[in-house]
């Protein structure tokens, strides 16, 4: 499982640091933050060692909608 604060390395040559998981609805989620670029971040679902993105808008605004209820300045709470 991944958790806050693992460091990936992606097939895109780039270093990510997990800043938050999460599950929902039974599925993993991290979402991920470019070490090098803070403006290249993503949520990504996994499972077995396997990171996919998220793009269905609907996804994704319920998981920022979980990072922001689960986040108080800087803290997590879950």
């Amino acid at each position: 499982m991944l958790t806050q604060g693992d460091i990936l390395d992606l097939d895109d040559n780039k270093t990510y640091s997990v800043v938050y998981s999460t599950m929902i609805d039974s599925h993993n989620y991290v979402y991920l933050i470019d070490q090098n670029d803070y403006t290249n971040n993503m949520f990504c679902s996994y499972d077995n060692k396997v990171l996919k993105e998220v793009v269905d808008p609907e996804i994704v605004e319920r998981l920022l909608q979980d990072y922001k209820n689960n986040s108080k300045d800087g803290e997590f709470t879950k």
